[in-house]
């Protein structure tokens, strides 16, 4: 049986959206999207089920910026038994239609669905086209799926899939356990997406996205994925070897590759696992520009430089507010001193900061609004990235909000994080909440000491370009 691991192409508009492999799934003008994540999960699905010896492609139609009908003809030339394909809250209006029409033209496949959305609502999957919901992880169920199918077997017993009945209810079998061992796993397939398409802003191009674990052990009540698709607390780190090994087969593939970008929840967790990583890309002769996903209180000034004698040369950290109290609220667990202290020490050592912050977490108030832009302004960050904050449903934080009556809408459309706004606050509204974003912006991004950093943190044309389109933007927003 052929299979067709799908990121269906998403344009709305004019603009094109990011979904899988982000934790932030968005719609960006199209010419100003800098930042193109690689599928991680459904390139693992293909690998795994073409291990079992289903013949497997992985379409990536947000890389490859392909059309819904230029899609579909690809689809019909193939005649796959089975798509499986990764949705996200945003995208999902997007994504069944598109898989409705495939489904018309050809009407044999088997449909399969995945992602934080539907992990949690599999009935707003089940619509449709749409045959299957995998709930959680996709590879196991995935492939237990592809082999009932391709023997004809009955596949309402899997753990971990939805399905409706023939009354049209939904039923959802019991949820399956996580892949406790990730070596097991081959690595992602690579082979059939245009590598050179996913783009990380301050990275050397083509950059290449891996994951040196699953989940996080901390507790943010907004966070999506380690409360969707894996379980809360849940932590699942690979083998430094094997991570260094698939580095290489990367580079022995693909020899073109300029870096590196671990894009787990979080990577610098376990420093001697760190250090044992650091030891192996010496042992095995490799040193290569990379950077990580990271928290800022996971450090000490050796081990910052033992990573960055190997080639780690950026950090992107999740801060989310620069008012304490927020901080707190949201389960963050981390002391905004602490994280000034790190980010002093990082750049002391060469190594540039890439920040990120929300405003609209539970408690935020104009004050701690204004706490936040001069938090940043006294750090030396070379990046900064805001959003609004989405209470994701299945987060705390959908449920505090839900809980509160402080949802302005449930368009699910509008749950982007880049502008929009779908809730309130005890003290802010949504519109407040929607000018707040612009006015951070436009105070640290027009801040003379930040166009500085900013720009000597551009790595290429395609950087400064986004910047540039960014800028016009914010200069034509209005608050």
């Amino acid at each position: 049986m052929k299979i067709c691991c799908l990121n269906l192409p998403w344009e709305e508009s004019g603009s094109w959206g990011i979904r899988a492999g982000c934790r932030f799934p968005n719609l960006m003008p199209s010419q100003h999207n800098s930042y193109v994540p690689f599928p991680f999960l459904l390139a693992y699905t293909a690998s795994y089920l073409a291990e079992r010896g289903f013949e497997t492609v992985l379409i990536d139609g947000v890389a490859e910026r392909c059309s819904p009908a230029a899609l579909i003809e690809r689809i019909q030339a193939m005649v796959p038994g089975l798509i499986v394909a990764e949705t996200a809250t945003t995208s999902l209006r997007n994504d069944l239609q598109q898989l409705q029409e495939i489904k018309a033209q050809v009407p044999t496949v088997k449909v399969a669905l995945y992602g934080p959305h539907v992990s949690v609502l599999p009935e707003e999957g089940l619509t449709g086209a749409v045959d299957y919901v995998l709930v959680g992880e996709p590879e196991l169920t995935s492939g237990e799926l592809a082999h009932a199918l391709d023997q004809g077997l009955d596949p309402r017993g899997i753990a971990g899939l939805a399905y409706r009945e023939g009354d049209g209810s939904v039923h959802v079998n019991p949820r399956r356990g996580l892949i406790e061992d990730l070596d097991a796993l081959p690595f992602p397939m690579r082979a059939t997406v245009p590598l050179d398409r996913y783009v990380v802003p301050g990275f050397p191009t083509p950059v290449v996205f891996m994951y040196g674990s699953r989940g996080c052990p901390f507790r943010c009540n907004y966070c999506l994925w380690p409360q969707t698709l894996f379980e809360p607390g849940s932590y699942r780190p690979r083998a430094p070897e094997k991570i260094v090994e698939e580095m290489l087969q990367v580079l022995d593939k693909y020899p073109n590759t300029k870096s590196f970008f671990f894009d787990d929840d979080t990577f610098n967790l376990g420093r001697e696992r760190l250090l044992s990583f650091a030891d192996e890309l010496d042992r095995r002769g490799l040193k290569i520009p990379w950077g990580m996903n990271a928290r800022a209180d996971n450090w000490d000034k050796e081990l910052l430089e033992r990573l960055q004698r190997t080639g780690l040369f950026t950090l992107r950290i999740g801060i989310e507010s620069g008012d304490q109290r927020v901080l707190d609220a949201c389960g963050k667990g981390l002391n905004l001193e602490q994280a000034r202290r790190m980010l002093v020490l990082s750049n002391g050592l060469g190594i540039s900061n890439h920040v990120s912050f929300m405003v609209g977490l539970a408690g935020e108030t104009w004050e701690s609004v204004h706490n936040t832009v001069a938090y940043i302004k006294s750090l030396p960050v070379d990046s900064v990235q805001f959003s609004v904050a989405v209470p994701f449903p299945g987060t705390e934080y959908y449920r505090y909000v839900e809980a509160h009556q402080f949802f302005e809408t449930r368009d699910w459309s509008l749950f982007s994080g880049s502008e929009n706004a779908v809730m309130r606050t005890e003290q802010m509204s949504a519109a407040e909440l929607r000018r707040a974003i612009t006015q951070v912006r436009r105070r640290v991004y027009f801040s003379p000491r930040f166009i500085r950093r900013r720009f000597a943190y551009v790595r290429d044309f395609r950087d400064l370009y986004a910047i540039l389109r960014k800028v016009f933007r914010l200069l034509t927003l209005r608050t």
